[in-house]
């Protein structure tokens, strides 16, 4: 009966008949071959093998290190230790300076006048005592004139005084001897007495009055003296600030109401301050060099002279000065620069590696090793020279310093010393050079 179904649907739908051969699974697949099969298995295993041996070989190494440390936790640590010693070498103490020049002053006029000549301008070279300028002052002259006029008048009176003086004395002379003999009275000789006074207390007076009239002729002299202006010292004429035919006055004393400003720089001075750390390394007669930024890679060398010989209390600076001889003129005055000054400690540092240096919450200290057992030291830090730093306080260079401290140093435990040294300094790195503040 399915038989007869099936043929039934054939003859109604022959098209689907077609369709359902179409769709059936071939059976002329080629087969896989087994040679691709355990290439492909063992590339698994491979890769499956690798992953295996990244993930247990460094589990093994870590429990391998766990078990040595483990083995090793009651041993005593291992250190390296140095014995420090002093650093004498000289370094370069880098300051700021501050560049004057060795005397400037200001010239002010002296004299009511009006400025006749002039005889330099700015820049000009001037010797000492080479005339400036001339200040007309006829008020000045007019004076002298009468004062000289009165001078002669004072001699002239103190001349007639004592020519009085001279005829009353001698009066009273003869007078006195005639009282011996009865000639005169002595009421006579009492009264040629007092003109002998009047006349001797008339000549000092009229002395008096040609001192007095010495003494104005002289006063007048000095200021028509003013009227010509010289130079003090040997300079640069740095500034002038009137022409010919300005009035002038001595009362005009502010700043650039002066006639001319004189310097003189072929010497310089260059102030510096210095921190209170290093005023013992610097000594008076100690070399220095002077660089400014305008003449890249020059130094000009000079000598440390003088001091304040007192610290600034405010910025803890000692004030030195250093002259710097400028022949040239190539410094010139009011210019800023950096100074370096060749120091030897005082008191040589005691120099630690860096790497023995510990920084934490109890300060900074050093490790050192007494009888096999560590004992924190506390110390001061001072330059740093990158391989070493100085230490200024807190040893006596007789320790020995662990190099390599670690987490497992504390006080008072037992340690193995390994290697110990004795720093040689002959191949110290030169020091960074120090900065000094001149606040």
């Amino acid at each position: 009966m399915s038989d007869t179904l099936t043929q039934e649907r054939t003859q109604q739908h022959p098209n689907d008949a077609a369709h359902d051969d179409h769709d059936q699974i071939p059976t002329d697949l080629p087969k896989i071959h087994t040679g691709w099969v355990i290439v492909a298995t063992i590339i698994a295993l491979a890769a499956f093998a690798g992953l295996f041996a990244l993930g247990w070989f460094p589990r093994a190494d870590r429990i391998a290190k766990l078990d040595a440390e483990t083995d090793s936790a009651d041993a005593p640590p291992t250190v390296d230790v140095m014995v420090p010693t002093r650093e004498s070498k000289p370094f370069d103490l880098m300051v700021p300076g501050d560049i004057r020049a060795f005397q400037e002053t200001s010239i002010f006029p002296r004299a009511n006048g009006y400025l006749g000549k002039q005889y330099v301008d700015i820049g000009a070279h001037v010797k000492a005592g080479e005339l400036l300028a001339e200040i007309e002052a006829p008020e000045v002259d007019a004076d002298l004139n009468q004062a000289k006029a009165t001078v002669d008048q004072a001699k002239a009176n103190y001349a007639k005084a004592q020519n009085d003086f001279d005829l009353a004395e001698r009066t009273r002379v003869r007078f006195a001897g005639l009282t011996r003999t009865g000639g005169v009275t002595v009421q006579e000789l009492d009264e040629k007495t007092a003109a002998s006074d009047q006349a001797k207390a008339a000549m000092n007076a009229a002395k008096a009055s040609e001192l007095v009239a010495t003494a104005a002729v002289q006063r007048l002299q000095a200021t028509q003296s003013f009227e010509k202006v010289y130079a003090p010292f040997d300079g640069v004429i740095m500034s002038r600030n009137y022409d010919v035919g300005a009035l002038l006055s001595p009362t005009n004393t502010g700043d650039g109401k002066e006639l001319f400003r004189v310097v003189q720089s072929d010497t310089l001075r260059i102030f510096v301050n210095v921190a209170q750390q290093y005023i013992n390394s610097v000594a008076i007669g100690e070399q220095a060099f002077v660089s400014v930024p305008n003449y890249p890679g020059r130094e000009f060398p000079g000598v440390v002279t003088r001091s304040t010989g007192a610290l600034d209390p405010q910025a803890r600076t000692l004030r030195y000065e250093i002259d710097v001889p400028n022949k040239d003129g190539a410094l010139k005055s009011g210019m800023y620069g950096t100074v370096r000054i060749v120091v030897k400690p005082a008191e040589p540092p005691i120099m630690v590696p860096t790497s023995a240096v510990v920084f934490d919450s109890k300060g900074t200290r050093v490790w050192a090793v007494e009888d096999n057992k560590v004992k924190s030291k506390s110390i001061e830090v001072g330059r740093d020279y990158g391989t070493e730093i100085e230490a200024r306080s807190g040893l006596t260079g007789n320790e020995s310093i662990v190099t390599n401290p670690g987490e497992r140093l504390a006080e008072g435990v037992d340690v193995s010393v390994v290697s110990k040294t004795v720093a040689d300094k002959t191949d110290t790195p030169k020091p960074k050079s120090e900065q000094a503040s001149a606040k």
